[in-house]
């Protein structure tokens, strides 16, 4: 009996402690009354066994209302929420007998009592108009992307969502004119930090970007440059970020993010970094998006010497160039014949403006390029293009099959010329993969191309090129073939619920791609990468082994441990780090 009576003490004990665990925080609350129609709302809560409760005014604000708490209050029991302006304060009286004058004595409508916590800046929901409506807590963020006016579609609550205010909600219809907006990210993945608040947004400013994307499809991607520079989900600081749509993607959106997966896996120096997430637009859902590092000249993007624009020193203009082969034409590309005669487009990137210094320095450059490919001396194509970097490049583009990658969106840069030595054109980084996968043939991507495939077919007749390629498509195929199918098998189960969201909002639109039914979406693209795989072995076999394969390529300090899988591959272990006999680190998407 001594036993059950302890026992049932401590369970009182707990009983009672549980009672008064509620926390009331410092900061802003807000409530949903659209359901309830209150002509004024106060927030109430208090304690159940002390003569301690309060009551808060609460003050409209757009669609919603809100409660400034002036300071955290712990060891509260309840709260409702009262369909009245009452007197703010302290009463002196315990909550459960204020409640009830509230509801029988001066018959005011209110939400049921509830002791869920909430977090500062957390809107209540009641689920229902009725007296005493139960109810629930949710970030704002998830409330106002349900308050889309899209009627259709809500974020999922699975990915970072990205909201951008753009001032008195103008439209973004140029990829040439600047809005001012604001922007906040919530994180909603515990790996992410939220970047701002709804009561704390960064500046910044929208604007369209891309070409056909932009013109053709309905869901247009974006280019947001905030007022300075911020870390953005785990990804190095930069003002520069693109919101890419993926609307002419009809494989699940895995397109792009495999073609980078690709490309890290392949050792290029820089690949850019994107992030699945969810776009809220003035209020408006937009469905998945990938919030991706903008191709630019920067310490942790193409990193290379930065030139300025107009430059005329001669020392300063053999390098810090980024320019892209494109097709679309404008008054600053600079163009030519390839040698096959083919016409080429080349777009400035950086920089931007050109003396006629720099104009001059660029058309020699490209010419001397064209001119060594199409010649005959394997040395100066090698002094002039960085064979290594052009044949990892060449096989992002082989793996994805990829038949457009040298006609657009297909970008070199150079660094300056140092002691007198040549810096060489280096291809990359990888950009567009709209068409990866879509002509399904057993070719190689530069034979009978749908675009023009400037310069590759060319490039890839030199011995010193195709060894390269061998290397590199030999440690690709024992290293990383199977990790990058494992990769995009994961990114597709995380944009999954993302991606039916985004049916739903564009599913009656200009090209509209159906991307909802992720597993059938999941197994073509991987049929398709298995495919190419073969194609490719069909072709190559293994490839060579680089010189230098082997272990001593791994920084040999600290190495912890060395592991033979079952395929023979080699993994080891260094700093927490994983790497391959070549000495690249495996990791995620970015």
């Amino acid at each position: 009996m001594k036993i059950a009576r302890t026992i049932i003490g401590c369970l009182l004990c707990l009983l009672s402690l549980s009672a008064f665990a509620l926390t009331i925080p410092q900061g802003t609350l807000y409530f949903d009354n659209s359901k309830t129609g209150y002509s004024a709302v106060s927030f109430v809560y208090g304690s159940d066994n002390r003569t301690e409760t309060y009551a808060v005014s609460m003050q409209q604000d757009g669609n919603k209302w809100r409660a400034d708490i002036p300071q955290t209050v712990s060891n509260m029991y309840r709260f409702t929420f009262v369909g009245a302006g009452i007197r703010e304060g302290l009463y002196t009286q315990d909550f459960n007998t204020f409640k009830d004058s509230i509801s029988h004595q001066a018959n005011l409508n209110r939400t049921a009592t509830s002791e869920s916590q909430m977090q500062a800046g957390d809107i209540f929901v009641p689920s229902s108009g009725d007296n005493w409506a139960q109810g629930s807590w949710m970030s704002l963020s998830l409330w106002e992307s349900s308050q889309s006016g899209s009627g259709s579609a809500a974020v999922s609550g699975t990915l970072p969502v990205v909201y951008v205010n753009t001032q008195n909600h103008q439209a973004v219809t140029s990829t040439d004119t600047q809005i001012p907006a604001t922007v906040y990210i919530d994180s909603i993945l515990p790996e992410y930090r939220s970047l701002g608040s709804p009561a704390a947004p960064f500046d910044a400013t929208i604007k369209g970007r891309g070409n056909y994307t932009w013109r053709d499809f309905d869901k247009k991607p974006y280019k947001i440059k905030f007022a300075e520079k911020h870390k953005v989900l785990k990804m190095p600081n930069n003002r520069h970020w693109c919101l890419m749509a993926g609307a002419d993607d009809n494989l699940g959106f895995l397109r792009n993010p495999s073609g980078y997966m690709v490309s890290k896996a392949m050792g290029l120096r820089w690949t850019p970094r994107m992030v699945p997430v969810e776009f809220v637009l003035n209020g408006k859902y937009m469905g998945l998006y990938f919030l991706t590092e903008h191709v630019r000249i920067a310490s942790h993007r193409v990193k290379i010497h930065e030139q300025a624009d107009n430059e005329t020193h001669t020392d300063s203009i053999s390098g810090g160039w980024l320019v892209e082969i494109d097709n679309y034409a404008s008054e600053n590309n600079i163009s030519f014949n390839e040698g096959n005669g083919q016409f080429v487009m080349v777009s400035l990137r950086e920089p931007e403006v050109l003396s006629s210094r720099q104009r001059t320095y660029l058309e020699n450059q490209l010419h001397a390029i064209n001119d060594a490919l199409y010649g005959d001396s394997e040395s100066q194509v090698a002094q002039l293009v960085d064979l290594d970097e052009a044949a990892k490049y060449y096989l992002v583009q082989e793996i994805l099959e990829d038949c457009e990658s040298y006609h657009g969106s297909c970008f070199l840069y150079k660094d300056r010329d140092s002691l007198g030595i040549a810096d060489p054109w280096k291809f990359g980084p990888v950009w567009d993969f709209g068409n990866a996968y879509n002509r399904y043939s057993e070719q190689w991507i530069y034979e009978n191309p749908i675009w023009p495939q400037y310069w590759i077919g060319q490039l890839a007749s030199w011995p010193a090129f195709h060894q390269k390629v061998q290397e590199n498509w030999y440690v690709f195929y024992h290293d990383h073939k199977d990790e990058v199918r494992a990769q995009i098998s994961t990114l597709a189960g995380l944009i999954a619920q993302a991606a039916k969201n985004d049916a739903k909002v564009w599913k009656n639109t200009r090209n509209y791609n159906d991307n909802s039914a992720m597993s059938s979406k999941l197994s073509d693209f991987l049929w398709r990468y298995d495919w190419r795989i073969r194609w490719l072995y069909s072709q190559w076999g293994e490839g060579t082994p680089p010189a230098t394969y082997g272990v001593e390529n791994v920084p040999n300090d600290h190495v912890q441990s060395t592991k033979v899988l079952e395929n023979g591959q080699i993994r080891i272990l260094r700093n927490g780090r994983v790497y391959t006999v070549t000495g690249l680190e495996i990791t995620g998407l970015h």
